[in-house]
């Protein structure tokens, strides 16, 4: 395997790790922190840090970084679908 290639999979495995942890929002206190911390990371708009990571791992940035957002998206209102109370069910006499 090529030096090139070896780093090429540390920044990949780098991208994946953040990748995880946007996807264990909901497990526990821990998982909840490593989500946000990725989240912030990630960010609303391609960070400098983010698409240098992107462009060392061989992945184009500005392919990459909107999927990462709908997987957050997804994943808070996953949290949010679990924080909500639920509603109990009324039964309605029909007439």
């Amino acid at each position: 395997m090529s030096d090139s290639s070896s780093h090429q999979l540390l920044w990949q495995a780098v991208l994946f790790q953040v990748l995880r942890d946007i996807r264990d929002a909901n497990r526990g206190q821990e998982g909840y922190k490593d989500f946000v911390t990725a989240a912030r990371w990630v960010g609303n708009y391609p960070t400098r840090e983010f698409s240098e990571v992107c462009m060392l791992a061989g992945l184009e940035p500005d392919f990459v970084h909107p999927r990462f957002v709908k997987i957050i998206k997804e994943a808070e209102a996953k949290s949010a679908a679990r924080k909500a109370p639920k509603k109990a069910h009324v039964a309605v006499a029909a007439e």
